[in-house]
């Protein structure tokens, strides 16, 4: 099954399957800590933090937020799937942030049901990345419009040095470039068995945040362990990522 035919089943899937392994994120991105502290040092006190209301458009299990709640954020959230919502909701229970927490909403990130200028951030790892490409412009759409002005945006997601766009690159989508089908019939918890995948370029990263006063996406690679990358079906595996800073 293509992510566009069902995406809701298809995290559902996703996530079941990553639970029964204990295999979803239990600890925050580490891109997406680095980049937002970053961005918090010098502009605001630890006291000032409690004004600011971030939002991340597919937060799964919730690490993110948790991280963001406990140093004073008030955080809320959106996904598509409920198993991961519930998920979500337990983690942030579970670290007894409750009073940071706005809305947790299920639904899509290309129609966030927010009103404009809500946000003082977004936050978003490896989500954009599976969206078609008309679900991607309007997501993109949907930050600029959720952000207030001066606002940041950090997403975390995938670049075509990447191993598997690399090896596999002349199975790009015609009708949009970068985007792959990625379905071995492996676990779903593995980007090669997760459907459409979207390797993005720098220049395009630029032009689906335009308007924006700061767009800076930096590169960061690391190799898998070769005992997991066996897993995956290489001898060797290289995660290529894009941390996009982007400032409205």
């Amino acid at each position: 099954m293509s992510l566009a035919s069902d995406p809701k089943q298809l995290w559902d899937d996703s996530f079941e399957e990553a639970i029964a392994l204990e295999a979803y994120n239990t600890a925050p991105v580490e891109a997406l800590v680095r980049t937002v502290s970053y961005y918090f040092r010098g502009r605001y006190t630890p006291e000032a933090l409690r004004d600011l209301h971030f939002l991340e458009m597919g937060c799964g299990a919730a690490p993110n937020l948790v991280w963001l709640a406990r140093k004073g954020v008030r955080v809320s959230g959106i996904d598509i799937s409920p198993k991961a919502l519930a998920l979500g909701r337990a983690n942030l229970a579970h670290h007894c942030v409750g009073e940071r927490v706005g809305d947790l909403v299920e639904g899509s990130v290309a129609e966030a049901p927010f009103p404009d200028a809500s946000f003082d951030g977004i936050i978003e790892a490896c989500v954009f990345q599976h969206l078609d490409r008309q679900t991607r412009l309007k997501t993109f759409a949907e930050v600029r419009r959720l952000l207030k002005p001066g606002g940041i945006f950090v997403g975390y997601m995938l670049e075509r040095g990447h191993t598997i766009f690399q090896r596999k690159q002349a199975e790009q989508l015609p009708e949009d470039p970068g985007s792959l089908l990625l379905e071995d019939g492996s676990s779903k918890i593995h980007l090669s068995n997760i459907g459409l995948a979207h390797f993005f370029s720098a220049e395009e990263l630029h032009e689906l945040l335009t308007g924006f006063s700061v767009v800076d996406p930096c590169l960061t690679t690391y190799y898998l362990p070769r005992e997991e990358a066996a897993k995956r079906g290489y001898d060797e595996y290289l995660q290529s990522m894009w941390t996009v800073h982007a400032v409205k």
